[in-house]
């Protein structure tokens, strides 16, 4: 299945860092989504890297279980794109593909092709929200949502929800490595077309954090901005992760 949809996308892979990433523009993206919701085979998944997850892959061996699972990785942060041209891969600019630069077009596909959508996450005072919020917009959107609190509890009523909705895309938003995690658990308890993991997306929306201005993520100063935000929270992923993954980009510069 993911051969034949990389194969009719023309998807072009690149392996550096022990990570294989997709050059996926915004619209070679929302093609692989259309492709995955069209597809007969179920619980496809489109995963992202970024540096967080760069980290994370080479520390946890679930992570390493996730990626091998994805039928495609986006690029979701501009300095996996600059490492990657330190190590003479060629993506470009246009191949970071962060959730706020194409979420809505997902959104607008979703309303026009009758997709029904159900997010996973947050706080129960955001994710009760998500479905009233987004139908004010596009107001034939099928979407529904539950908060993140007890996904992994045996008593959630989580996959009696999903199982009766029968959404198309499955989004899931705890934060790396959880969200990874609870699909890793649940994908045999699951059948949906895609599912994929979106972080904060819902957060942003909804107002509980601030993002980025759109311009700084694409020269690649979104990570100082939400440090400067929430440094206490962010302080271990934006300055220990990028020291600690050190020894690994000397290691790989002296292979060449």
């Amino acid at each position: 299945m993911g051969k034949e949809i990389m194969n009719k996308n023309e998807l072009q892979f690149y392996d550096f860092l022990g990570i294989r990433v997709h050059a996926l523009t915004k619209a070679k993206l929302l093609e692989a989504i259309e492709f995955a919701v069209a597809s007969s085979t179920p619980n496809n998944i489109i995963g992202n890297h970024n540096l967080h997850s760069l980290y994370l892959f080479h520390d946890n061996p679930h992570m390493r279980q996730f990626y091998d699972r994805n039928l495609c990785t986006h690029v979701d942060g501009m300095s996996l794109i600059f490492l990657a041209r330190f190590f003479g891969v060629l993506l470009k600019r246009h191949h970071r593909t962060a959730y706020l630069d194409w979420f809505e077009d997902l959104l607008r596909m979703a309303e026009k092709r009758s997709w029904r959508i159900y997010f996973l996450g947050g706080k129960p005072e955001v994710a009760n929200r998500v479905p009233e919020h987004f139908r004010a917009v596009y107001p034939r959107l099928q979407i529904r949502s539950h908060h993140g609190y007890d996904a992994f509890s045996q008593q959630t009523t989580v996959y009696k929800e999903i199982k009766e909705f029968a959404p198309n895309v499955l989004l899931v938003g705890m934060g790396m490595p959880l969200q990874e995690q609870w699909i890793l658990e649940s994908i045999k308890k699951l059948r949906v077309n895609l599912i994929m993991p979106c972080g904060a997306i819902m957060d942003y929306y909804l107002g509980a954090q601030k993002p980025a201005p759109r311009w700084i993520g694409q020269i690649g100063l979104e990570w100082l901005y939400r440090l400067l935000c929430e440094p206490r929270r962010l302080f271990f992923r934006y300055v220990i992760e990028p020291v600690r993954l050190m020894p690994l980009f000397f290691h790989k510069w002296q292979k060449g």
